[in-house]
């Protein structure tokens, strides 16, 4: 069961789930159930979308930006049947959209995440065009900031349809994921719904 974006202790993107550390140390695992609003709690907020972030980041840097992505399990306990079938539907073309290059993101090996900025954020009704059981928080767009030794800056947007779960963000779609660019200019000039470690617009 693929969970996408863990909030848990540590981030998980492994396709057993969600993982984080207990209070004794144990590890535990968060099954997908349902699409949640925006957290009320500000520091709760700034967290989820701070491991966003992260979570993108690493799948950025491993080069499989597809495993933020639910799995049918997951998309059948968020979705209506008629928002499955769309999702199987968008993933037919997810190669032909997304065709980024093998070596894309080596440049991000020896980078660390400093920040995320998102970009679409607004709480989904339910049903709707996404077809979803309960409204949920979703972001259209987020731009991942990386930085190298000696300050260099790297970004990357990457787009689709995220939405926060008891379990984190995760994606049902992925509609492009931009290859690492040295100090992107929307790293100054974006306009941020909501952010982490940017110095601009924030929650």
């Amino acid at each position: 069961m693929a969970a996408g974006i863990a909030l848990a202790a540590g981030i998980a993107l492994a396709a057993t789930g969600c993982s984080g550390a207990s209070p004794s140390g144990e590890t535990s695992v968060v099954q997908v159930r349902r699409t949640l609003a925006v957290p009320a709690n500000e520091d709760d907020r700034s967290e989820a979308i701070r491991r966003l972030g992260e979570a993108l980041f690493q799948a950025l840097q491993q080069g499989k930006p597809e495993s933020v992505l639910f799995d049918d399990e997951d998309t059948s306990a968020l979705l209506r049947p008629n928002g499955q079938t769309r999702v199987r539907a968008l993933r037919l073309g997810l190669s032909a959209r997304l065709h980024y290059r093998p070596d894309a993101f080596v440049r991000l090996r020896s980078a660390r995440f400093v920040g995320v900025c998102l970009q679409g954020s607004k709480v989904a009704p339910a049903g709707g065009p996404l077809g979803l059981k309960r409204s949920a928080w979703t972001v259209d767009r987020a731009l991942v900031s990386a930085s190298k030794p000696g300050d260099r800056r790297l970004g990357a947007w990457v787009e689709g349809i995220f939405l926060y779960t008891n379990a984190g963000f995760g994606a049902v779609d992925l509609r492009r994921v931009e290859e690492p660019r040295w100090e992107h200019s929307d790293l100054q000039l974006a306009q941020c719904d909501m952010s982490w470690g940017f110095a601009g617009p924030n929650i």
